[in-house]
C-alpha cells in the first residue's frame, strides 16, 4: 500500500484508485456512523475522494494516509450534517406536518403545504426572503450570503432574524424551533 501511495503523491491515478479500493469499506462504514441518509453518504465519500486526489501531493508522511484521508472524509460529513441539520429548522417545521387524512393524497396534501409556504414567505419583503432562502434552502452560511447580496453579515442576521419574526407572527407564534444564525 505503501508503495501505492508514493505513487498516487506522484500523480498516478491508478494508484490512487487502488488505494480508494483498499479502504472504500472503511470510509463507508465512517460516513454511515455519522450520517443517515444513503446519498448523504455517498456524497461525502465522493467529496473525500475528490479532496483527497486534489490534495495528495501535500501529504507529508505516505504512513499517515489512511488518517489523513478519513479526517477529510469526516469533515465532509460534518459539513453535510450541519447543512441537513440547519434546512431542517425552518422549511420543514415552517407548517406543522401531520399525517394528512386518508381522504387525501399525498401529492395534494405535498401541493397544499407548498402553497401555504408560498403564502406566508409573501409577508415578507424580497431581502428578507432572499436571505431566509439562500440561508435554509440552498445553505449558504451568513458570511457567503453578505458576499452575494454585498451586505455586511450583521445584516444579513437581522434580515433573517426579522423575517422569522414576521413568519412567527403571521403563522401565530408556531412556526418553528427557534434556530439562531450566530456564527454562520
Amino acid at each position: 500500500m505503501e508503495d501505492d501511495i508514493t505513487r498516487a503523491m506522484q500523480g498516478d491515478t491508478n494508484a490512487f484508485t487502488s488505494l480508494i479500493h483498499c479502504i472504500q469499506s472503511d470510509l463507508v462504514r465512517i460516513a454511515n456512523a455519522r450520517l443517515d441518509n444513503p446519498e448523504d453518504v455517498n456524497d461525502a465519500i465522493q467529496e473525500t475522494m475528490i479532496l483527497a486526489y486534489q490534495s495528495i501531493h501535500k501529504l507529508k508522511n505516505p504512513a499517515y494516509f489512511k488518517t489523513w484521508i478519513i479526517k477529510i472524509l469526516i469533515n465532509e460529513c460534518h459539513k453535510i450534517y450541519v447543512k441537513k441539520k440547519r434546512k431542517n429548522n425552518l422549511f420543514e417545521k415552517i407548517i406543522h406536518f401531520h399525517n394528512p387524512s386518508t381522504e387525501i393524497s399525498q401529492d395534494i396534501y405535498r401541493v397544499e403545504v407548498k402553497n401555504e409556504i408560498q403564502d406566508l414567505l409573501g409577508v415578507l419583503n424580497y431581502q428578507e426572503k432572499i436571505c431566509l432562502i439562500l440561508f435554509y434552502n440552498n445553505h449558504y452560511t451568513v458570511a457567503e450570503i453578505a458576499s452575494i447580496l454585498n451586505s455586511s453579515p450583521n445584516t444579513i442576521k437581522s434580515r433573517i432574524t426579522r423575517a422569522k419574526q414576521k413568519l412567527r407572527k403571521e403563522k401565530g407564534g408556531v412556526i418553528y424551533e427557534k434556530h439562531t444564525v450566530e456564527g454562520h
